[in-house]
């Protein structure tokens, strides 16, 4: 893991995401009743750092902030036939439950859903809810005149763009980063709607709720604008917690592959992670136990029989295909650079110690990495000279 330097602000994103989500609206609007009553359950870090599996000095971070309606429990959650992995949410018995409910908060939630997140048939509308919410980043950001003092009178100016479900803040100055802020629908467990296979690790977690994602898709059918993508990333993270670490490491190192190889860039860490995930579910427990090496070597195996396919499916809904977004071209891309480091790790001479040495050298990082190396073992060699 990356160790924050002594004045880099270490809880940057949840603190300036409380700065964020406590500004833009009065304490007494429907804006702050609808996005929660604030405290560190109502959002959490995701991706590679909620992870513990990055790879690289952090500067992008993931944070899933939770919408939580009144009376969540009775939305109507059903699969979209059309769009795997996807559901639908019908908010008709909240609207009537809060049209009977005689606070003030609630009643301006209510006309908030009626008004401009719903369709007529009472279902959440995807691009509605992200409109919404960017009316509110945009707000905040203007109140804030762009800028934020975040630590030791530090101040960073910010720019703020959306990109898929995320509104991104881009922070500039002594400290720059990103904070990918994604928004999601709580819903409870008994709400799901999993497949009984995928129901098993969700259950096994202990979990009393998951997500749905206002997440634009490309693909357009008569429903696609009321389709929310559903998210599981605490199972995912439950299944990960307690794994030998030749398990994470293995993750560590496909990452960063992925990261070196440019003809890989667009294979998203999630992809990563998804593959794991299944080796998790088809390998007994103590296939861990094996050396990074070989659990690294069939991994690299089965992605490259994956891309062969053309078919890498969502854990939590195997009749989505997440390679679909990807042309023949970049699939055969992705193939030559995987291709090469599998023939490099089973080649006969991974026996030696220096052959082993050089593929990780030559495949695990940048060139400056590798300059970098390699002048420090000049040094050491000179020091041991003298």
């Amino acid at each position: 893991m990356y160790a924050f330097p002594s004045r880099f602000p270490s809880r940057f994103p949840s603190r300036f995401l409380c700065v964020f989500l406590e500004f833009p609206v009065p304490r007494s609007s429907c804006g702050v009743a609808f996005l929660c009553r604030y405290s560190p359950r109502s959002f959490h870090s995701t991706g590679s750092t909620g992870d513990k599996l990055k790879v690289a000095k952090p500067n992008e971070f993931d944070l899933v902030f939770k919408l939580q309606v009144p009376y969540y429990e009775n939305i109507v959650v059903t699969r979209d036939p059309q769009i795997p992995g996807n559901v639908f949410l019908d908010m008709t018995r909240v609207l009537e439950l809060l049209r009977n409910d005689p606070r003030e908060d609630f009643q301006s939630i209510r006309k908030l859903l009626q008004i401009q997140l719903v369709d007529a048939q009472n279902f959440l509308v995807v691009d509605k809810l992200r409109s919404w919410l960017q009316s509110l980043f945009s707000q905040a950001l203007n109140r804030m005149a762009d800028r934020v003092e975040l630590v030791d009178g530090v101040v960073s100016q910010l720019k703020y763009r959306t990109c898929g479900p995320a509104h991104t803040i881009v922070v500039y100055g002594e400290y720059e980063y990103s904070v990918d802020f994604v928004p999601a629908i709580r819903l409870a467990a008994k709400q799901n709607v999993l497949l009984r296979d995928q129901l098993m690790y969700f259950e096994r977690a202990k979990l009393s709720h998951w997500e749905a994602i206002p997440k634009p898709l490309k693909i357009q059918t008569q429903t696609s604008s009321i389709s929310f993508r559903s998210s599981f990333y605490a199972a995912e993270k439950a299944m990960l917690r307690g794994k030998h670490e030749n398990c994470l490491d293995a993750i560590r190192f496909m990452k960063k592959f992925r990261d070196v190889k440019t003809n890989l860039g667009n294979f998203k860490s999630y992809y990563i992670k998804t593959l794991f995930l299944w080796k998790i579910r088809h390998e007994p427990e103590s296939y861990w136990n094996k050396p990074v090496l070989i659990i690294l070597t069939d991994m690299f195996d089965e992605l490259e029989d994956l891309l062969m396919r053309g078919v890498l499916p969502f854990f939590w809904d195997p009749e989505l295909n997440m390679l679909d977004v990807f042309t023949p071209h970049q699939i055969s891309e992705m193939l030559r650079g995987i291709r090469r480091i599998r023939r490099a790790l089973r080649g006969d001479g991974i026996r030696r110690k220096h052959s082993l040495r050089l593929i990780v050298l030559r495949g695990f990082s940048h060139k400056e990495e590798r300059n970098l190396k390699c002048s420090h073992k000049r040094k050491q060699n000179n020091v041991k000279r003298i």
